[in-house]
């Protein structure tokens, strides 16, 4: 094994599948590529605001997610560095779930490591969008989930 692909979006959950990331990439010897993706979710909201900030919304937004993922790629930088392990990071913007996927699928990962949320309820189940098993249907490269 010699890369390994980390979806990563600083929430705890992601926080200890970076653990076992970084722990397996220093076993094996592997490098680490940190993969953090702009949902373009909530920019579709911003088309219905008819203010005259619209823009001042969007660019708001736009670096508020842009500044979220450079901190949870630097974090993972820095466990990686403090291990003496190579790492790469990268940042998409698009669906969560389509943008994983292309990235999984350039050829070039030998693993995809991403953390799960257990919903428990299932009024969390009809309200949260499961982008981890939305991923696992379609991964193009074997994954390990983290809970």
């Amino acid at each position: 094994m010699k890369t390994i692909l980390v979806c990563t979006d600083g929430e705890e959950h992601t926080l200890k599948a970076e653990e076992h990331a970084v722990e397996l990439a220093q076993l094996l010897g592997a490098a680490v590529t940190g993969l953090y993706v702009q949902s373009t979710f909530l920019r579709k909201f911003t088309h219905e605001i008819y203010a005259v900030n619209r823009n001042e919304c969007r660019e708001h937004l736009d670096t508020e997610l842009r500044r979220e993922g450079t901190a949870a790629l630097e974090a993972l930088g820095r466990r990686c560095a403090d291990r003496g392990i190579s790492y790469e990071p990268r940042m998409r913007q698009g669906d969560v779930a389509d943008e994983i996927l292309e990235e999984a699928s350039a050829g070039i990962y030998d693993l995809m490591v991403m953390g799960a949320k257990l919903l428990s309820s299932w009024r969390g189940r009809l309200e949260s969008v499961n982008v981890p098993l939305d991923v696992f249907k379609r991964a193009p490269l074997p994954m390990l989930f983290v809970r």
